[in-house]
């Protein structure tokens, strides 16, 4: 109810046209989103905690707000190869001696307010996930207030830079 008592106030006060005084409008700005922006950082077993079949890095994430949680979303990206994948991510690894898969090996993410914590996962704790390479990462934040007016590919790297200006 404090929602739409909120919505119909804003949209009464924006329908007034009150002339301050305050001078000509000036040249319109750059583009840009101050609603979604993204980080670059690297997720390094080094840092990694180990258990069981999980290796994991926990990174406290102030921007991370309950309006993201709640409304938002985020999206995470791996480079690999020259690329940006988007994740999660699960490949399954070969056998040596027969043409079938052994196991598999995910890379994903998990987020809550001011947290964000990025996991290898294997299907089996027989794998040495510190064999695993460290991974540069993107995390783009999109606050809630935008995040269902925008029809995106949210698969392609590049198709969320461009849709978000970023």
């Amino acid at each position: 109810m404090q929602r739409i008592t909120v919505a119909v106030l804003a949209l009464s006060l924006a329908a007034c046209n009150v002339d301050t005084g305050s001078g000509p409008v000036g040249p319109p700005g750059p583009p840009g989103n101050a609603n979604v922006f993204s980080l670059n950082f690297f997720f390094s077993m080094d840092d990694a905690a180990i258990n069981g079949s999980v290796a994991s890095v926990q990174y406290d994430v102030p921007d991370l707000t309950p309006l993201v949680v709640d409304e938002g979303g985020i999206l995470m990206f791996f480079r690999d190869q020259g690329t940006w994948t988007a994740m999660p991510w699960t490949v399954g690894v070969e056998s040596a001696d027969l043409p079938a898969v052994d196991y598999t090996l995910s890379l994903g993410f998990g987020y809550d307010v001011g947290f964000l914590e990025v996991f290898y996962e294997a299907s089996t704790p027989a794998v040495d996930l510190l064999n695993e390479p460290d991974r540069e990462v993107k995390l783009v934040v999109i606050d809630g207030s935008v995040f269902g007016k925008k029809m995106v590919d949210v698969s392609s790297w590049e198709a969320v830079k461009e849709a978000y200006g970023l």
